[in-house]
């Protein structure tokens, strides 16, 4: 699991008015919780890109350090990124405080392997991606950064189940098990009049 280190500030004071100075300085307005305590914080801008392009996304373990009053260091992972609707640019950022020994439910992606094409192709029939993540409880450490699926034994006109999905050990689906991932139909083929 790749952990992105970060320095953040403590901030005293909050509002619109300094979150937008905040924002005119490439810093972002955000907030650390968990563990029953809630930290306001600045962060560089360029932070956000750096767990962003991390290879866990918004799921990488980040290490915050703390500066200003009372110092602190400590593991958080994304929570919420409120983005502009308008400029499409980062407005605010939620932390939140992890313990590394105890498990928690995250989102993951999922990818998909051998996708029976020629099959498909010969049965004239049409795959559905129907999610395009699930749920999933693990410790901190152990977050994966995708959910491989494999499809290779999907047959015509039948879905895959998350509660079929073979997950990595130390991971525990939180995705309603009966939840459709992924289907498959036939497509009907109109006959032409007068052929």
């Amino acid at each position: 699991m790749e952990t992105v280190n970060i320095v953040v500030q403590r901030r005293s004071r909050a509002g619109k008015g300094v979150s937008r100075q905040l924002r005119m300085q490439g810093h972002l307005p955000a907030v650390l919780y968990g563990n029953g305590t809630t930290v306001s914080i600045a962060m560089a801008e360029k932070d956000l890109v750096r767990i962003q392009q991390a290879q866990a996304g918004e799921n990488t373990i980040v290490e915050l350090l703390i500066e200003g009053e009372g110092s602190e260091t400590c593991q958080a992972i994304l929570r919420e990124l409120q983005i502009h609707p308008l400029h499409r640019t980062p407005l605010h950022v939620d932390f939140y405080r992890v313990d590394m020994t105890r498990a928690l439910t995250i989102t993951v992606p999922i990818e998909f392997i051998n996708i029976p094409q020629e099959r498909l192709k010969i049965a004239n029939a049409t795959l559905h991606q129907l999610r395009y993540e699930i749920d999933v409880a693990c410790l901190p450490g152990a977050i994966p950064d995708v959910i491989t699926v494999d499809l290779e034994g999907l047959q015509t006109g039948t879905a895959l189940k998350a509660g079929e999905i073979v997950l990595p050990a130390g991971i525990t689906l939180i995705t309603e098990a009966e939840e459709p991932i992924v289907s498959t139909t036939e497509v009907e083929v109109e006959a032409v009049a007068g052929a």
